[in-house]
């Protein structure tokens, strides 16, 4: 977005002088005076001290007047931040060609062009100056399945099953897991580097254009404990050599495609059971998503033998509920791309191979595992201490809009809360704009 350069000196006096000279004219300074002593132009004085100014003290210039009313700007910041929340939020593209057909429909008179049929990024600017609650972001993409999926019959549900495990045994936070897979690549993502201000493209050597996924599966409890992870590599046969330099306490294994499957997840449920002591005098409780791989009968009879509860988290809601998800993998992930991009520097001409990425995983898992990031994932998915009522209305609005039905009933249906609604102080015409606005809203993002 362009500032445009200021080409006079109108309002260099400031808000500050302006109300000076307006309180010198209440003691009974000339007009003439005090317009000289605070360099004020007599005229624009005068003009404030005869209230013909629509905003006193405040001077607009080029992209910052105001076209909306403050009410109607209030409601379009309020809808702005509605859509947010519903995961339909608005470029920059969109709030111009939205204040556009707004003034149109509206029939506020108006400076937009009306051959681009969108108002000016000078408006734009404006309108975000005047409202800093505002600001452009990057978004973080999430599916329809998880919008519509987190809702709260189904968070509800969860947490009753959950206290009722809690409930049948005086469980500890250092009995309370939470295990998940994620994925590494030997092209690791380059880091930023420094570059020449306008050049068009920018490059970093990688190991390849496109990169063999090894999974590694990951388990902290509330109390900040991990238990050292597994890495599954995409091989017919393992060898010893492809754990070298792998975190400590860690178990290397392969599948034909580098994931989980249920022969391995057993496999990952000794290692857990030999790790962490349990047994039913010392039980545990394992909190993950429902893959497939989670629920095999073998795997259900080792837990049940071991003392170990499984609890799935709901469909599509570990984007939430997963204390892993929320604060732990996107650390080891960014710091394993700096280990790798590191070991690329130190080793230019070569590539990394499988037997390479436990020693960085190890150097990335080693930082990214601390009893805080542990402690902090439990607490903000409510899961310890136990807090039921952790997410809030906002949380849920992305599901509300889809009117997702209870899981537990098919009669029964999650509450629909609309997102737009006008506040019932308005007038009727205040209301015509604010519900025709909604209408270029949905037109715009749906």
């Amino acid at each position: 977005m362009r500032t445009p350069k200021r080409t006079s000196t109108r309002g260099n006096y400031g808000d500050q002088a302006l109300a000076d000279a307006l309180r010198a004219l209440t003691t009974g300074t000339s007009l003439k005076k005090a317009a000289k002593v605070y360099g004020i132009p007599p005229k624009t004085l005068r003009r404030h001290r005869d209230k013909k100014v629509s905003t006193p003290g405040k001077v607009f210039l080029g992209g910052n007047r105001p076209v909306f009313s403050a009410e109607l700007e209030l409601e379009l910041v309020k809808h702005i931040q509605n859509m947010e929340c519903a995961l339909f939020g608005l470029t920059t593209l969109d709030m111009r060609k939205l204040a556009f057909e707004f003034a149109e429909r509206a029939k506020i008179k108006h400076p937009f062009q009306k051959n681009s049929k969108m108002a000016g990024s000078d408006w734009l600017r404006g309108f975000l100056a005047r409202h800093p609650i505002l600001s452009l972001r990057s978004p973080q993409g999430t599916s329809v399945g998880r919008a519509i999926g987190f809702n709260r019959p189904k968070v509800n549900q969860f947490f009753t099953a959950y206290k009722e495990v809690l409930t049948s045994h005086s469980f500890s936070a250092g009995d309370i897991w939470n295990m998940d897979e994620t994925g590494i690549t030997n092209v690791a993502k380059p880091c930023k580097i420094l570059s020449t201000k306008g050049k068009r493209q920018v490059s970093k050597i990688t190991s390849a254009e496109r990169g063999s996924t090894v999974t590694t599966i990951c388990a902290c409890s509330a109390s900040g404990q991990y238990v050292p992870p597994m890495i599954i590599f995409p091989r017919k046969r393992m060898v010893a050599a492809l754990m070298n330099g792998a975190p400590a306490g860690a178990i290397g294994a392969c599948s034909s495609n580098g994931w989980t499957d249920s022969s391995l997840f057993l496999q990952w449920l000794h290692h857990f059971v030999q790790v962490t002591r349990c047994s039913k005098e010392a039980p545990q409780v394992v909190i993950m998503d429902g893959h497939a791989s989670h629920k095999s009968l073998e795997a259900i009879i080792y837990a049940r033998d071991n003392g170990i509860t499984m609890i799935t988290l709901p469909p599509h809601a570990t984007h939430k509920m997963q204390p892993l998800d929320r604060t732990f993998f996107k650390s080891l992930k960014v710091n394993y791309n700096r280990a790798a991009d590191s070991w690329m520097t130190s080793n230019p001409g070569k590539r990394i191979t499988f037997f390479e990425m436990a020693g960085l995983f190890q150097i990335a898992y080693n930082r990214a595992a601390t009893v805080e990031k542990a402690v902090t994932g439990f607490r903000v998915c409510g899961i310890w201490p136990v807090n039921d009522d952790i997410f809030t209305d906002e949380d849920f609005e992305a599901a509300e809009v889809t009117e997702e039905p209870d899981p537990t009933s098919a009669t029964i249906s999650a509450t629909s809360v609309p997102i737009q609604t006008a506040p019932p102080a308005m007038d009727s015409e205040l209301q015509v704009q604010v519900y025709g606005l909604f209408s270029i809203l949905i037109c715009y993002t749906v």
